[in-house]
């Protein structure tokens, strides 16, 4: 592969979402609030959502689902649990 024909990906490949930039605009779950870095509105995404989720204190989210997708969750403080 020639160099000129190596994307560039620290100019097209990567995309850093600061905080101030998190788009609340998504739909929200009482006890939850959400703020989307990646998804349709923000990127263009069709498959991914990819943000914050701050859990209140004793939230129940209720049975749900993500459809076809995966799910990752990384707790910065506090405990969850996926069941």
């Amino acid at each position: 592969m020639s160099e000129q024909s190596v994307p560039n990906w620290r100019e097209n490949g990567v995309r850093v979402v600061s905080g101030e930039h998190l788009d609340l605009n998504t739909p929200q779950t009482p006890g939850m609030t959400r703020a989307a870095a990646i998804n349709n509105a923000t990127a263009g995404a069709q498959k991914l959502w990819a943000g914050t989720v701050e859990i209140h204190p004793d939230a129940k989210t209720g049975v749900h689902h993500h459809g076809a997708l995966e799910s990752v969750i990384y707790v910065v403080r506090g405990r969850a649990r996926m069941r």
